[in-house]
């Protein structure tokens, strides 16, 4: 026998791709807060995810600040709560600025 250690983490982490996976095809405006929310404490182990997560999540921003998880992650991760916001405000301000150079044109 022997050598069956190798094998079975193998397996696992065959069956955590997958997985992985899995959640990234399923995220979406609806549920990408509450995967963000459960995923933040194990972050260091899933970091793809979360970053999948987090982008979904400012993709859909307006849906997501609607959602009742949004007080509960702003209160549990202030940090990442502003970074979110402030990637917003940014967005914002380019798409306001494109707007009125191409007011400023016409």
């Amino acid at each position: 026998g022997g050598g069956g250690e190798g094998g079975g983490s193998d397996a696992v982490s065959r069956v955590l791709e997958r997985c992985e996976r899995a959640v990234r095809d399923s995220l979406c405006a609806d549920n990408c807060l509450a995967v963000l929310l459960q995923l933040k404490p194990c972050a260091a182990d899933v970091p793809e995810l979360v970053d999948a997560a987090h982008a979904v999540v400012a993709e859909n921003v307006a849906a997501v600040l609607k959602q009742p998880e949004w007080k509960e992650f702003r209160k549990q991760y202030p940090d990442s709560a502003s970074d979110i916001l402030e990637d917003i405000a940014l967005k914002e301000a380019s798409v306001i600025a494109g707007t009125c150079k191409r007011l400023r044109a016409a």
